[in-house]
């Protein structure tokens, strides 16, 4: 390595001495079981985490049988519990209908007569839902991918050609720009090659996992077409070089096509009543996603992908963008140059903040709850959903065929990455840290019910909306289990110590978790719990309801 990379790296703090002794410290790999209490705790947290998020649930992706496992686990401590099975047959599972869902490779594009093979001149990304359908569409040209500058303003029944983004873009903010063209007729993403890689053609053609039917998901697309430059030039009737923001193309038809098999999945729900006969019909819910990504194609060297993902997370919090090109390079480089392996390969994406601490939070909450002395005067519905990382399918399930009159329930809270929020994984993180999302959107009083419980806490949390704002570009709002029952008018609030490093990556271990801060703000939403089930009024509507099968707009 030059001098003047290693000076520049160590202006950056990443030189390669200083990565390990600056990485906060890793709890245990492997930790023994202790019971459980009903205080929410640490102790108890971690405990239940380590099981949640072990290598044998390999991944908890949606649908297999490392989730069944998972799910499994969350049964059997509701039983234990004594709480109310609220599933089919007098279970704890709603069975929710799942499909996999591969493309036909008998999909076709036809421009101007001529006909566009799919894994030659196109390839189709489903994202919600499916297979779609348009016939002489006008194709317009939308530029750059990410551009905040340059919108269109009207995409309906259009059919708008994008330039991939320039820049690294994560899957949040991908599928938040993809979300502004919603009501286009298709949306196409010029490849950056000239030909489509067979290995690319092949992995189209992968089954997803989906819910049959129409898109579910309100705010994206119901996905993308992938084309070649050559097949773009043909959609516009130019050179992309000559196109300007705006120009309108050529008409195109597609007909893309899907193969569906069951794949059916389980969402879990348990009750407590409330003791009070007059208010015990009315219910508070408490919600998490209990699914992951599952494995990697390949097995990673753990240790050095921990060490790189944490020096580019804090990179990103120190400068407020990701690191690219030249810099992210230098990065990795110095990081792993530096770097005393323990040689350990993984490819199990644990999923232990993602979202085993939400599913975990809520196993606590029901605990405290279930073992206090005095029971709350109203019902309190614990829910742990399926498929929330193939499209939100199961709490859309639910909240479609609810097992609880859907009017009864009061207010949803959702729970989702609760586990770290440190000042190296989030700018502005720390030990009080939360992100609350959607808490005054539909009910004024949830949200200020929402402060009032942090105003009387001893070490009050530090609360940060900036995700919440009107038409953030990250769309959160729109994009967790909680919109699918603000849809339906019932308030929520979105309960999160965010994005970190280790997100979807097969780092993201119990080890890695802050239990102490863990313990903390699942003992707050306890407490907004409490207060909700307790308050003599529940939160009054006082903001437009969507249309439960509308566009979200965040």
């Amino acid at each position: 390595m030059s001098v003047a990379l290693r000076s520049t790296l160590a202006v950056l703090g990443f030189a390669p001495a200083l990565v390990a002794a600056q990485m906060p410290a890793a709890g245990p790999l492997k930790h023994e079981a202790k019971p459980t209490s009903a205080a929410i705790s640490a102790q108890d947290l971690m405990t239940r985490l380590y099981v949640f998020a072990d290598d044998s649930m390999q991944g908890r992706a949606t649908a297999t049988p490392g989730h069944d496992k998972g799910v499994e686990y969350i049964a059997a401590e509701l039983r234990k519990l004594g709480l109310k099975p609220m599933g089919d047959n007098g279970t704890y599972f709603q069975t929710v209908p799942l499909v996999r869902r591969a493309m036909d490779p008998a999909s076709t594009m036809t421009v101007d007569g001529q006909v566009l093979a799919f894994g030659t001149d196109f390839l189709y990304q489903a994202i919600n839902g499916g297979p779609t359908k348009f016939d002489n569409a006008a194709v317009v040209w939308g530029g750059q991918l990410g551009d905040t500058t340059n919108i269109l303003a009207d995409v309906s029944g259009r059919f708008v050609l994008l330039r991939p983004s320039l820049g690294a873009m994560n899957q949040r903010a991908l599928m938040a720009q993809l979300g502004r063209y919603t009501g286009a007729a298709g949306i196409g993403i010029v490849l950056p090659f000239p030909a489509i890689p067979p290995a690319q053609a092949r992995a189209a053609q992968v089954p997803r996992v989906t819910l049959p039917g129409a898109p579910m998901m309100p705010g994206l697309p119901g996905g993308i077409v992938q084309l070649t430059a050559g097949a773009a030039v043909k959609l516009l009737g130019m050179p992309l070089d000559s196109a300007k923001f705006g120009m309108a193309g050529k008409a195109v038809s597609g007909d893309i096509r899907m193969k569906d098999e069951p794949a059916p999945s389980r969402n879990v729900i348990a009750m407590l009543e409330g003791r009070d006969k007059a208010l015990k019909g009315q219910i508070v819910s408490v919600g998490g996603h209990s699914d992951h990504v599952g494995l990697t194609p390949t097995a990673v060297d753990h240790d050095s992908l921990k060490a790189v993902n944490w020096a580019l997370n804090r990179h990103a919090v120190e400068n407020g963008k990701p690191a690219a090109g030249p810099v992210r390079d230098s990065i990795v480089r110095a990081v792993v140059a530096g770097l005393k392996s323990s040689g350990r390969r993984d490819s199990i994406r644990n999923g232990a903040d993602d979202d085993g601490s939400g599913s975990m939070a809520v196993l606590e909450i029901a605990e405290a709850f279930a073992k206090a002395k005095q029971k709350p005067k109203r019902s309190m519905l614990f829910l742990w959903y399926t498929g929330e990382e193939v499209g939100l399918l199961g709490s859309r399930h639910y909240t479609d065929h609810p097992t609880v009159p859907r009017d009864s329930v009061i207010a949803n809270l959702n729970i989702d990455m609760l586990g770290r929020g440190r000042t190296d994984d989030i700018k502005g993180g720390g030990d009080a840290y939360l992100q609350l999302v959607g808490s005054r959107r539909l009910s004024t009083q949830l949200g200020d019910l929402v402060e009032a419980v942090n105003g009387r806490r001893k070490a009050k949390l530090t609360f940060d909306y900036t995700l919440d704002a009107d038409g953030h570009p990250e769309n959160i709002y729109c994009r967790s289990d909680h919109y699918n029952w603000a849809r339906y008018g019932i308030p929520v609030t979105f309960f999160t110590t965010g994005l970190h490093g280790d997100y979807h990556q097969s780092t993201d271990e119990p080890q890695y978790i802050d239990y102490p801060h863990f313990a903390s703000v699942t003992q707050f939403i306890a407490d907004v719990m409490g207060e909700l089930a307790n308050a003599k009024d529940k939160p009054v509507v006082d903001k437009p309801k969507p249309d439960p099968n509308g566009t979200c707009r965040q």
